[in-house]
């Protein structure tokens, strides 16, 4: 029990720090539609573009009316015409998210899988132990697949 317990306080820091990313969001600037979104991203801001022609993932340089400017290496000009959606990514909070996800489900299958077979007093591993396992391999396999796949990036432009 003091194992569950144990990770249970370990998994409060995340899930505060993904309860305040919300927060941080209100601090972006105000909701407006359309280019007027991509023209209020700061320069330096991580976007990924896809266009009819190509895709980047670079860093945003400019935006004026009609072209966003980027750089990956070297300056990417792309006409606003060519867009079809642009992207800001959030691996970290994926990653974290992922994380979150992963422990819970591992803590409570870990936990589920040993509770009422009568082995706590038994065996070398308890049900709180075995849960800890869990937790920790299901959580770290969340945070990597988190990472990888961004599922929490969000759409600044999509083209109408």
């Amino acid at each position: 029990m003091r194992a569950f317990l144990l990770t249970m306080a370990l998994l409060v820091p995340v899930r505060s720090a993904l309860a305040q990313q919300p927060a941080q969001q209100a601090t972006q600037p105000p909701a407006v539609s359309g280019w007027q979104r991509v023209q209020a991203l700061p320069a330096g801001t991580s976007i990924n573009v896809k266009a009819r022609k190509n895709n980047a993932n670079c860093k945003l340089r400019s935006v004026d009316a009609d072209t966003l400017t980027c750089t990956h290496g070297k300056d990417i000009v792309i006409q606003r015409s060519d867009i079809v959606n642009i992207k800001v990514p959030h691996r970290g909070r994926s990653a974290l998210a992922g994380l979150a996800i992963g422990a819970g489900a591992g803590v409570i299958t870990g936990y589920a899988s040993t509770a009422g077979d009568g082995c706590s007093n038994i065996c070398i591993l308890g049900p709180g132990s075995v849960a800890t396992m869990a937790g920790v391999a299901f959580g770290t396999i969340g945070a990597i697949v988190g990472a990888f796949t961004d599922f929490t990036k969000f759409t600044v432009y999509k083209a109408p």
